[in-house]
């Protein structure tokens, strides 16, 4: 069974603040009595909950990348001296051995055209700049521009503006990003990728003279053009690709031969090819984006913070060593222009 550390010093927090025994009974009751009202504050603030489920997202995709050596959650403790410090949200060792603080911050603005937002006072950013030289890192900021799933990270000092301010805006942010440090990629393949359901041909599969087939699925497989995935790698990557890619489902095919429903297959391709030998299927981190999306968000409302990692995910989609003639893939390394 789990200890709980985290209730225990959350109790011990709420006795010191209201001068009471840690082990008297009653503030056991009083704890727990203003249990509901705290909780129910939190899950009626939609700002707080955005900004938890942006960092703990933060968090999944840099394990699900991969392109790391440390990642730690650097704000969860207790700081001092305090005063002229401030933690920031995540501490990354990279591949390197360069170490950055990462501030995550969550952007939201109805329109698509207008992104931009004032993120930081001079004092909020000199406190987390203070932090980061005295523990020997580099700051940088992640911002997740919500109203387009896109993720970027940058340097504040290169973006700050006459005041001190720290105002990003989204087009500007992206001539800087440095996501790729972190295994971000624009991926293409050549489209279509086939999903195959192929039919048992010991059951029934006869198609009737109305034009109805009834059959049982002897096989699931991928395609990528007309050559058959085989590796689960593969096959791992033409899934993502269909649930989170920007490609759309275009054509449906059934197979038949000798009155017999053999397969129906599912095509996946972009909206307009450009006809250049492969075709954009998307940004990592956005794709990522797509999946958490689809395990915390419910018609709109947030229904979980936090899903459980899944290491190195996307790590192959990433690596310099990934090599398939059935699943070709081109990987576009955007770096952060100079200045």
């Amino acid at each position: 069974m789990t200890k709980s550390f985290d209730l225990l010093s959350l109790y011990a927090r709420y006795s010191i603040e209201h001068g009471i025994p840690l082990n008297s009974s009653e503030t056991a009751k009083a704890f727990v009595n203003d249990l509901p009202g705290q909780l129910n504050r939190a899950l009626s603030d939609p700002r707080l909950l955005h900004g938890q489920r942006t960092e703990a997202m933060f968090e999944a995709l840099i394990v699900a990348l991969g392109r790391y050596k440390v990642m730690n959650v650097e704000d969860s403790g207790r700081l001092h001296p305090a005063g002229g410090y401030r933690a920031a949200d995540f501490r990354i060792v990279l591949e390197d051995g360069d170490q950055w603080l990462v501030e995550v911050k969550n952007i939201y603005e109805a329109d698509p055209w207008r992104q931009s937002r004032r993120l930081m006072t001079p004092s909020y950013l000199s406190t987390l700049d203070a932090y980061a030289r005295a523990t020997g890192a580099a700051l940088k900021v992640a911002a997740f521009w919500a109203r387009w799933a896109m993720w970027t990270l940058v340097s504040p000092d290169r973006l700050v503006d006459e005041n001190g301010y720290l105002k990003l805006e989204m087009c500007q942010a992206i001539r800087v990003n440095e996501m790729a440090r972190l295994g971000d990629r624009i991926i293409a393949t050549r489209p279509p990728i086939r999903l195959r359901f192929t039919a048992d041909a010991s059951k029934p599969n006869m198609i009737s003279s109305d034009g109805h087939a009834q059959f049982t699925i002897g096989e699931v497989s991928f395609l990528c053009e007309d050559r058959l995935l085989t590796t689960p790698v593969e096959k791992e990557i033409a899934w993502i690709f269909l649930n989170f890619g920007d490609w759309i489902e275009k054509d449906v095919r059934a197979i038949a031969a000798d009155g017999k429903l053999e397969a129906l297959e599912f095509a996946w391709m972009p909206e307009e090819k450009t006809n250049q030998g492969f075709e954009f299927v998307g940004t990592l981190s956005q794709m990522f984006a797509r999946y958490y999306a689809l395990q915390t968000i419910d018609s709109g409302r947030i229904k979980q913070i936090r899903v459980e990692p899944r290491p190195d995910w996307f790590g192959p989609l990433a690596a310099d060593n990934y090599a398939s003639d059935a699943l070709p893939l081109w990987r576009f390394v955007l770096q952060p222009a100079n200045e």
